[in-house]
């Protein structure tokens, strides 16, 4: 019985050549989008590379562009992800997992406005997904809204940890925060030079 690891490789033949796509953007814009957006280099580095993964593991034909030009997208289940498929690693398991780094990441910056905009970044991704699939037959994807409703399962869970990490890592600095200004309080003032004798 293949493993999802053969199916998706099976499946995406081309996600390789995404990936380094991928890398080579990641590399390319980290530095001057993190001086632009006053973020680390590295997370939005880690950022793009999180959203290359999902468009390269979706969005790249599945093999030589076909001439297809009906357009079909299945509607028939909208069935939340179990736990029986989380367990046993199937595909939607990976459909799901697939999204957390991208949530986890979209979650942590500090600004409210950068988080704001990067989640909403992650939640509407699962929706350009499908509508592309939808729009571009010649992929050899299929719009499913079983597909969306995986995605979407793990945009919440990485969107969860994530949050809880950055109020974790917000708290921590806080706490570092109130023990520096404790210690400048408490640390003793030079003294002053000493008084001249009389003469």
């Amino acid at each position: 019985m293949p493993t999802w690891f053969e199916a998706l490789a099976r499946q995406t033949p081309n996600a390789g050549a995404g990936l380094l796509v991928t890398a080579v953007v990641a590399l390319a814009v980290a530095r001057p989008l993190g001086r632009r957006l006053a973020l680390p280099a590295v997370g939005v580095a880690a950022w793009v590379a999180a959203l290359g993964l999902v468009a390269s593991l979706t969005l790249t034909p599945r093999s030589t562009w076909a001439a297809v030009t009906e357009r079909v997208c299945t509607l028939d289940t909208w069935t939340p992800l179990g736990l029986d498929s989380v367990l046993a690693l199937d595909q939607r398991a990976a459909n799901a997992v697939m999204l957390v780094p991208l949530a986890v990441l979209s979650a942590l910056p500090r600004e409210r406005r950068r988080l704001v905009g990067a989640l909403t970044v992650a939640a509407v991704l699962p929706l350009v997904v499908e509508a592309v699939q939808y729009a571009l037959p010649g992929l050899g994807r299929i719009c499913h809204s079983e597909d969306l409703v995986d995605n979407l399962a793990g945009v919440a869970v990485g969107a969860v940890v994530g949050l809880a990490a950055r109020w974790a890592l917000s708290r921590r600095a806080r706490g570092h925060e109130r023990d520096a200004a404790a210690t400048s309080v408490a640390a003793p003032r030079p003294a002053g030079p000493a008084p001249r004798p009389n003469r």
